[in-house]
């Protein structure tokens, strides 16, 4: 558990930030919160913050209930099963420093394609695809969004939402159950993910206040700002690991 007041109270605030975010753009638990975790306590890797984006998932996914169309969420979970159990594999041989540069990795990759637009159709070929890769960075490092939200990037907002939100509760789940039988989700993570929980639940909260006035826009930079600043010190932080 973080016992320092001032570690507890920036780490709150984190999530809050990007549960509010998450819950209103699909982004902001895992490029803007999970990374300043990570900086606090590398124990926050990944069970934890993969469990903070699965209670988030549960009320994003009753607030959007009925835009759910479970077709497509099953066709991606097909493929998330087997990319779930080569993760917990390299999970078991990597060391934690190439972990962590692996995770700074995809935080930059995730910003990145906040910038493009690539033309993905929903086949299911793709939702397969994109639910292995999704499964494998995800069970690893917690980040598991830019695959599967590639594939939804041109969905109608409240759908996408809906079926995201779906597809990564039980695709988290999935990963959460196979860390926790092979051990690698322990009490002092259980106790990590509970502290944060209050976070999560208020920014979940304040989204619907700010929902009609939001503009995804304006927060655009201050998200690539915040997100890739704390993952160039996650990147050096594995790198010192791992050479010294």
């Amino acid at each position: 558990m973080i016992s320092d007041p001032l570690l507890l109270t920036t780490a709150l605030l984190t999530v809050t930030l990007g549960a509010t975010l998450q819950s209103l753009s699909g982004i902001g638990i895992a490029v803007i919160a999970a990374p300043v975790l990570v900086l606090i306590d590398s124990a926050f890797l990944p069970a934890p913050i993969l469990s903070l984006g699965c209670t988030l998932c549960v009320l994003n996914t009753f607030r959007y209930r009925q835009k759910l169309q479970f077709g497509n969420t099953r066709l991606a979970l097909y493929g998330r099963l087997p990319g779930v159990l080569i993760g917990i594999t390299l999970l078991t041989l990597l060391p934690q420093s190439l972990l962590m540069i692996g995770f700074a990795l995809l935080i930059m990759l995730s910003v990145g394609l906040t910038y493009r637009h690539i033309k993905l159709h929903q086949s299911p070929r793709n939702l397969m695809v994109a639910g292995f890769f999704s499964g494998v960075m995800g069970t690893t490092t917690s980040v598991g969004g830019p695959p599967i939200a590639l594939v939804y990037q041109n969905s109608e907002p409240q759908q996408a939402r809906a079926e995201l939100g779906l597809y990564f509760l039980i695709g988290t789940l999935m990963s959460l159950s196979v860390l926790a039988w092979s051990g690698h989700f322990t009490v002092e993570q259980v106790a990590l993910t509970l502290q944060m929980i209050p976070g999560v639940v208020l920014g979940f909260l304040l989204s619907i206040l700010l929902d009609s006035r939001f503009k995804g826009s304006y927060l655009k930079p201050l998200i690539v700002l915040l997100s890739l600043g704390s993952s160039m010190a996650i990147l050096w932080r594995g790198f010192t690991q791992l050479y010294s």
